[in-house]
């Protein structure tokens, strides 16, 4: 049986997010069996387009929404006003910084990342606390 595509990206989000063995898929390989026990097939080229399309990333553990991982990732939020600063571990500034713009949070105007930091503009001081809850609950 072929899925839908809303209904195959929405399994591929229970597996690596909620299902039962989270963080159980390392390969695109055990994204298929695992569909497939579900009954639904899809080709390796079909689960590496949902892929890019839902963001997710191959952590240590396997594969994870990337919006998931962002509570994880941040070490801490400084507020500057007009601006926030936000720490990451090395290498993970733009991914956070991706999630940020991609909610598109009125009170921000935008940011700009390092390696392992974020500057947040603000538009106004009250952003920072949307900033926060979102970066608290990025999932």
């Amino acid at each position: 049986m072929t899925a839908t595509k809303a209904s195959r990206h929405s399994a591929i989000l229970d597996l690596v997010n909620r299902g039962p063995g989270r963080g159980s898929v390392h390969t695109q390989q055990d994204i298929a069996a695992a569909l497939a026990r579900r009954g639904m097939r899809a080709t390796q080229a079909t689960i590496s387009r949902d892929i890019q399309e839902l963001g997710l990333v191959r952590a240590g553990n396997g594969y994870r929404s990337s919006a998931a991982l962002v509570s994880e990732l941040v070490l801490s939020i400084e507020v500057i006003a007009p601006m926030a600063v936000i720490r990451t571990p090395p290498g993970t500034a733009n991914l956070v910084a991706r999630r940020i713009d991609e909610a598109s949070l009125p009170g921000i105007a935008g940011t700009v990342a390092g390696d392992d930091t974020i500057i947040a503009v603000l538009r106004k001081p009250g952003a920072s606390r949307a900033l926060k809850e979102l970066l608290a609950n990025a999932r």
